[in-house]
């Protein structure tokens, strides 16, 4: 019997889905299962089967491409090959990267003390797999992607977790666009990175009191213009001599993380760091 025509065939996405769901509920997240305890341990191999059947009759899909999943990475072999990660050599203060071949190097915005953060790392750049997961996280609400684009941030605090890192701020969305789109993608982030890193997500910390407008067709200048004044800081003692590790999820010009470092620099932060899952180039 055909599913295209039929009722089954209307039911099929939503029941992929919900398996998606219940596959990612009963694996639980690494930080779950390291605490387990000894009681637990049937609880988990219940899990275990659990998991394995719904892998049997829900086949795990592409968050992007919706093809079969065959290489047990969150992403098909044919969208993980258009990710490029932001890796050296790259400019040591704002990660920005250098073609292959080159030394890293400060880039012309830091040598120009553009920055107010220390330091800034991205996963990978902004194109391909990665800005598509982004979008479909971000405005299609598939809150599923939280998980793997969580753990591509951890891939790219490793050369910022030496530096000691106290709390976690994720940079936060002005109250009519939160209520607009129901969540803030870079709090979703950070509270899975501080279950990973085990550190704290101070979320009532940064303020937005600025609504600026979609920074997409603007110029860096008038990005720089549009947030100026747009985050305020609430409970500046639960970042008074701290090292701050800023969460976002797209750096393009950097007016937005930099802004928001100076702003909480001045209430008192040792320093800020900056994380994002991807940059823009060129």
């Amino acid at each position: 019997m055909r599913a295209g025509g039929t009722g089954l065939g209307r039911l099929l996405p939503g029941m992929q889905t919900m398996g998606n769901l219940l596959r990612l509920r009963s694996r639980g997240t690494r930080g779950d299962r390291g605490l387990l305890s000894l009681s637990e341990a049937p609880l988990r191999s219940v899990k275990g089967v659990l998991s394995h059947l719904l892998d049997l009759i829900f086949v795990p899909l592409c968050p992007v491409c919706r093809s079969p999943l065959r290489n047990g990475g969150p992403f098909c072999e044919g969208c993980s090959r258009t990710i490029r990660r932001a890796l050296p050599p790259i400019c040591p203060q704002c990660g920005l990267p250098f073609p292959e071949g080159t030394e890293g190097h400060l880039c012309g915005d830091c040598l120009s003390g553009k920055f107010r953060f220390l330091l800034h790392r991205s996963y990978g750049i902004y194109e391909g797999a990665l800005k598509e997961a982004i979008h479909r996280f971000k405005y299609g609400r598939d809150l599923l992607l939280v998980e793997p684009l969580g753990d591509f941030l951890l891939e790219a605090c490793e050369d910022l977790r030496s530096r000691g890192i106290d709390l976690l701020i994720p940079v936060p969305l002005h109250p009519r666009r939160l209520r607009e789109r129901g969540f803030n993608q870079s709090l979703l982030l950070a509270r899975h990175l501080s279950k990973r890193l085990g550190l704290p997500c101070e979320a009532e910390v940064l303020v937005k009191v600025k609504d600026t407008p979609s920074q997409t067709s603007l110029s860096p200048a008038e990005r720089q213009r549009a947030v100026r004044g747009a985050f305020e800081v609430l409970r500046g003692e639960r970042i008074r001599e701290k090292r701050v590790l800023l969460v976002d999820d797209v750096f393009t010009t950097g007016a937005t993380v930099n802004e928001a470092s100076r702003v909480l620099l001045r209430a008192g932060a040792e320093e800020v760091l900056v994380i994002t899952l991807a940059r823009s180039v060129g």
